[in-house]
């Protein structure tokens, strides 16, 4: 059986399903997601530090420290508005 999709992630990690995810927002349905692992989020991103960055290791007014602030906000913001527990 032949498929085609416009799309093709390589990945199930949070990344390749942060992408997945807004082109399903966008309207995209013809997507196939990859994974080598046997369930998802189990390659690098079962590895990262799972810290919520507040910037405090940077100086205030650096980009850095600003997209740590905003990711933050919107991180939050993300889990009041699906009901995710953080």
């Amino acid at each position: 059986m032949d498929v085609d999709y416009k799309v093709v992630i390589i990945g199930a990690g949070v990344v390749g399903l942060a992408i997945a995810r807004a082109l399903a927002i966008k309207g995209e349905t013809s997507v196939l997601i990859v994974e080598k692992e046997m369930g998802i989020g189990q390659g690098i991103s079962s590895r990262n530090s799972e810290v919520i960055h507040s910037g405090i290791y940077y100086p205030t007014d650096s980009l850095k420290a600003k997209y740590c602030l905003a990711s933050r906000d919107r991180l939050y913001a993300f889990c009041r508005e699906n009901d995710v527990w953080n």
